[in-house]
């Protein structure tokens, strides 16, 4: 290629200028009158031709990845009817199509067009990417390079968007890969976005308000501190998220000049902002002094994950809950053996009854749902492992992990289905309602601890299961006391047994005995919780009733005389310092207050059938029914009262 160049800014909107900085190879030295094309990569026919003359342009000797500050060879006033989408700018030479640099065109009103929008990351490629010197022999330095700093000579700290050959994910030729090839696929399934670059996650703390869905396409390792609170917002309010690639927002950069150099250290003594600001030093997300996994947001991470290096091993995912939505209209256990240079996964373990669930101990949510595994720890590079997964916090996120998903999205039946799955679920509002999540043993109560759901059975069985979103087995730990009421808090189980007797036992695994340490009030107990070191009873006249969750057997219960009865209750549960309870007549209700002692009424907030038992866990509500369903409901959602 001849041409080379860069433009002024990752993304503009119709109607704006953007800047086209040209200029030839070292080894042209005359300049050369060009007739160059600019179009969309998906739609070839919203384009614009250009005659361009091109002259050389000096190379800077020192530091050249820091910015060439060429003068801009066009100023292109992107037409006010081009839609929002990925654009690059060619010419023909020899008979090839030559690409030379791209852009993303905004919309103009954003959410007009699409309710998805589709992120070019641009920030991997930057921090990749070698500006060369002067000098033929001077091959130049990026975040990577030198790989040995030991010798002396240290990887670039800053590098620019002010220099060419920036952009090789677009196309080779005219085939299209990875992002490109995804909008192009998107295209043809009727799949409607618009378009937007890093840069603007990053400087636009509204990009995603007018969105349902956010899709990261592919190997978007470098993220700022900006871009992470952006996308973390736009999940707790619900939006949801589609990732499909492996190594995403492993590492925390700085933006600065206006957003056009980046800034990274790798090594927190050596990033002058540890003097000052540690929520920003350019580590990986996971380390000190940042200390915030990228599991909190996308479910998975690269801490589990890993990476080819010498190996050629390509490994297939192995799908783990068939029965999953995710999976509708999938024949097949596996995928290709497709997963083959980077992959995040979530520390999990497979349980003896055959599932994989998350330890939560990576930063990962407990209640998300493995999906699919990889075994990638033959690996070379950075054994580890691949887990596909999906979670809720308000809004879905659904993770690929994988950097070579969009490489075989035409070709992988089973990665095709799922994707088409993925996009015609979350590209629009998940509904605030109860999800199945599995069966259930029939029922007496329930109640969670420790990251696990307890649940009494009328065998007089106490089983427990973990908040996997999918069906898994109940596993039986004991006896359960002849339950008629349980609950949990301060780390020991608590129940009632029809003789209104109050007994507590540890969480183990194993079969323990139950202690009695008092009753329950004179009135009979129909529903039992624990929140804030209290036991809360509804008494069988409908009466809230408290008394410390202590093994203090001469403790007594006393009434909330503030508090309205409702003889309807027949389960409660906490959050927080939020009671909440179901009722015989098929309603959910909370208290109405931020804490219980404050609180004088319940708040009906949403319907809750056919309610045995019910738990919280992190977020989650959980409710067991009559009809022996395990049902749960996002509370991160919650608006009422």
């Amino acid at each position: 290629m001849d041409i080379i160049g860069y433009t002024s800014a990752t993304s503009v909107k119709p109607g704006h200028i953007i800047g086209l900085h040209l200029g030839l190879t070292r080894t042209l030295t005359t300049p050369r009158h060009v007739p160059m094309v600019i179009e969309n990569v998906t739609d070839r026919s919203v384009s614009a031709r250009l005659e361009v003359t091109v002259e050389p342009q000096p190379v800077p000797r020192d530091a050249p990845w820091e910015g060439y500050d060429w003068p801009a060879t066009v100023a292109f006033s992107v037409p006010r009817s081009w839609p929002s989408g990925l654009y690059r700018l060619i010419y023909q030479a020899e008979g090839e199509t030559q690409n030379v640099l791209s852009f993303v065109v905004r919309p103009t009103v954003p959410g007009r067009t699409a309710k998805t929008l589709f992120n070019l990351s641009y920030l991997t490629p930057l921090a990749y990417s070698r500006g060369a010197g002067a000098e033929p022999d001077d091959q130049g330095h990026s975040f990577y390079v030198p790989v040995n700093e030991d010798a002396g000579v240290a990887r670039a700290r800053k590098v620019s968007f002010d220099r060419p050959s920036l952009y090789f994910r677009i196309a080779n030729g005219d085939t299209f890969i990875r992002e490109a090839r995804l909008l192009g696929w998107l295209r043809e399934n009727n799949h409607e976005v618009e378009c937007c670059s890093g840069v603007d996650l990053h400087s636009d703390p509204d990009v995603l308000s007018a969105y349902d869905c956010l899709v990261i396409a592919y190997h978007d390792e470098y993220w700022t501190k900006a871009m992470r609170d952006t996308c973390e917002a736009f999940v707790r309010n619900g939006g949801n998220i589609i990732c499909l690639s492996g190594n995403t927002c492993f590492r925390q950069i700085r933006l600065e000049d206006n957003n056009r150099t980046a800034v990274f250290y790798k090594y927190a003594h050596l990033d002058p902002h540890r003097h000052r600001n540690l929520d920003e030093v350019t580590v990986a997300w996971t380390d000190p002094p940042v200390n915030r996994p990228q599991n909190h947001l996308l479910g998975v991470g690269f801490t589990h994950g890993a990476f080819r290096g010498a190996s050629t091993v390509r490994k297939p995912y192995d799908i783990r809950f068939p029965d999953h939505w995710v999976f509708e209209g999938v024949d097949s256990d596996q995928t290709s053996a497709f997963i083959g240079y980077e992959a995040d996964a979530a520390e999990y373990v497979d349980e003896d009854e055959g599932y994989p669930r998350v330890t939560g101990t990576d930063g990962t949510p407990r209640s998300t749902t493995v999906l699919a595994t990889a075994d990638l720890r033959e690996w070379t590079g950075k054994p580890g492992r691949a887990t596909m997964v999906i979670y809720g916090r308000n809004g879905t996120v659904f993770n690929a992990a994988s950097t070579e998903w969009i490489e075989v999205i035409d070709t992988d039946p089973v990665v095709a289905k799922i994707t088409q799955n993925v996009f015609a679920r979350l590209t629009r509002p998940v509904p605030w309602d109860w999800e199945v999540v599995g069966r259930t043993p029939e029922p007496m109560a329930m109640t969670a601890l420790d990251g696990m759901l307890f649940l009494s059975s009328t065998d007089n069985d106490l089983l427990r299961r973990f908040p996997v979103g999918a069906a898994v087995p109940w596993k039986k730990i004991g006896h359960a006391n002849v339950v008629k009421a349980m609950a949990s808090i301060d780390g020991r189980l608590f129940c009632v047994t029809p003789d209104n007797s109050l007994w507590t036992r540890p969480p183990s695994q194993v079969d323990t005995d139950w202690r009695r340490i008092g009753t329950g009030p004179v009135e009979g107990v129909r529903a039992l919780a624990g929140a804030g070191g209290m036991l809360y009873v509804i008494d069988n006249e409908g009466t809230l009733q408290r008394r410390p969750a202590s093994t203090n057997a001469s403790a007594t219960f006393e009434k909330m005389t503030r508090f309205e009865q409702n003889r309807d209750i027949v389960a409660l549960t906490a959050y927080g310092d939020i009671l909440i309870a179901s009722t015989s007549t098929d309603r959910l209700l909370r208290s109405n207050r931020d804490f219980v002692g404050e609180s004088t009424k319940w708040h009906d907030i949403h319907h809750c059938n056919f309610s045995v038992g019910l738990a919280v866990m992190d977020w989650m509500l959980y409710v067991v029914t009559s009809e022996q369903v395990l049902w749960r409901i996002d509370l991160s959602g919650l608006q009422q009262p």
